[in-house]
């Protein structure tokens, strides 16, 4: 099933960017030359059943297709005054929208045509923006989860004067190779001020208005039908998001915040069920920097701010707009495994970071992080610690711990699982042999009684720059209460880079957890195989 402008508008895109790729270069009006350049990304999955590791249930992809597929080539055209891309998505036996099913589909996944006329921006097809930081519209990509959030309509950005910007869009979400059916509109104004010799405000202001259409509206009317009387409710068509953001820079010192609000509508609450209830959302950040140290603190509220297409969407489906997680993006594996997702039903916390240059060649940094329920039930607790020390050229050292309170319950939707408590050391040693080769090693212990208990992980990993990298890690649960899943999960991985051309592979063995990507979490099963990927520029 095509886009809503039916499978002409695919054609005629098609044909005009081969027509442009056939005459090698275009000449723009002003006589100058457009350009055309893309990407190429492929991973390709096989799957090997181990019931010793598999999550229940078993993705199909272990025992029926037993491989997966997924590819896109992008290409974009551009000129002094017209731009145009086109996207082929392919996804064959994918599971990485939802790993219990083999979802298959190939076809024109993403375009668009741009047009600049002197001060207005005119684009048509399928649009990335964002409003502010994303709290009331994001329309963004997430590939590594087959998430798509692509607005197709229309989108104009008029530039008002050298410090504002107006622009506003028209049109549906993206789902897959087709577009929900309610209808999305927004309008965003932002530019910035000076305020004396040394202060610099920018402030912003945004309103999105997404209206349901008839099929939509009557699932919400049968789901409030089926309610107890006393908690029933008139639903509306029509919901609105809106914001006031800035920032103010003083010298050393940075201030920014975002106030949202959302109109009384028909909402999920964590049990599942519809309630009619508005919804809030309040961030606020103060940073400083100055001589080797710096300092951030966040604090945000966030109160029934689902913003979908639909109020019956859940989990990664559906969403408009985008809220940040109330903690540091981890990176090391063990580090990494327990992860918050925003809590867009209700939650409140505060993050501070503290960088501390310590020396010529030594730097430390503190984060932590504080979330609770609107209730004031634990969430997240996270204190972080990682100390950098480069006493030579050839050699850098880094020595951090973790400690950490996750609330497996709420993340992960497990009732009744206790709050799982966490301490992680790691450290990470690199050493620079010659101009190109050198040798990078990490090591870390989670030590944990609560969920799968406790884990090693170590990584050895050679790289002889610039154009090949060979590791090999692994990630032990020795702790496992049950001592037949006491388990290695080994991973060998292998990577060639040549000029705009990059080829990966290896076996890897995960353990099943929660995987985010830029703020955007979910729980992924186990995975016992092979792994390559390819990726090209041109």
């Amino acid at each position: 099933m095509g886009y809503s402008g039916g499978r002409a508008w695919l054609r005629f895109v098609l044909l005009g960017l081969v027509v442009w790729m056939n005459m090698g270069q275009v000449s723009g009006q002003n006589g100058q030359s457009g350009r055309i350049t893309g990407d190429f990304e492929l991973f390709q999955n096989f799957f090997f059943l181990d019931s010793n590791i598999l999550s229940n249930p078993i993705p199909p992809q272990y025992y029926q297709q037993l491989s997966s597929t997924e590819a896109w080539l992008n290409m974009n055209y551009r000129s002094d005054d017209v731009q145009a891309g086109i996207r082929f998505d392919m996804f064959m036996n994918s599971g990485l929208r939802d790993p219990q099913k083999a979802f298959n589909n190939q076809g024109i996944g993403f375009w668009y045509v741009r047009k600049q006329l002197d001060k207005l921006e005119l684009t048509a097809g399928n649009i990335y923006d964002q409003f502010g930081s994303g709290v009331t519209f994001r329309a963004y990509e997430a590939r590594g989860q087959n998430l798509d959030y692509a607005l197709f309509g229309l989108h104009a950005r008029f530039k008002l004067s050298d410090e504002w910007v107006v622009k506003g869009f028209v049109g549906r979400q993206k789902f897959q190779f087709d577009t929900y059916k309610p209808v999305l509109k927004g309008l965003n104004l932002e530019g910035g001020m000076a305020l004396g010799n040394k202060i610099q405000f920018r402030p912003g202001f945004s309103v999105v208005n997404r209206t349901l259409d008839n099929s939509s509206m009557q699932q919400v009317v049968r789901d409030i039908e089926n309610l107890p009387v006393a908690r029933r409710f008139v639903p509306k068509y029509n919901a609105f998001a809106y914001s006031a953001y800035g920032s103010l820079d003083a010298g050393a010192f940075s201030w920014s915040f975002e106030a949202a609000g959302k109109s009384r509508e028909a909402v999920l609450n964590r049990e599942g069920s519809l309630v009619n209830e508005p919804g809030s959302v309040l961030m606020t950040g103060l940073g400083y920097s100055h001589q080797g140290l710096g300092v951030n603190v966040m604090y945000k509220r966030t109160s029934f701010y689902e913003f979908r297409v639909s109020p019956l969407e859940n989990l990664n489906n559906g969403l408009v707009n985008f809220i940040p997680p109330t903690a540091r993006m981890n990176t090391y594996r063990l580090t990494a495994r327990y992860a918050p997702a925003t809590q867009l039903i209700g939650e409140q916390g505060f993050q501070a970071d503290v960088v501390l240059q310590t020396g010529k060649k030594s730097n430390l940094l503190l984060n932590g992080s504080h979330v609770d329920d609107l209730s004031g039930q634990p969430l997240f607790r996270e204190l972080y610690a990682e100390y950098k020390w480069k006493p030579s050229r050839s050699f850098q050292w880094m020595l951090g711990a973790q400690r950490l309170t996750y609330n497996q319950s709420i993340y992960e939707f497990k009732p009744n699982a206790p709050l799982v408590e966490v301490f992680t050391p790691f450290t990470e040693l690199t050493w620079k042999r010659n101009k190109k080769e050198s040798v990078r090693f990490e090591l870390s212990h989670m030590n944990t009684k609560q969920d799968l208990g406790s884990w090693w992980w170590g990584l050895l990993e050679y790289n002889i720059a610039p154009r090949y990298s060979f590791s090999i890690m692994d990630m032990w649960n020795y702790g496992n209460k049950d001592p037949e899943k006491r388990i290695h999960y080994y991973t060998v991985f292998g990577a060639v880079n040549l000029p705009k051309f990059r080829l990966t592979g290896g076996y890897v063995r995960q353990v099943q957890g929660v995987i985010c990507t830029g703020g955007v979490c979910r729980v992924e099963p186990a995975f016992n195989g092979m792994r390559f990927g390819m990726s090209a520029t041109f």
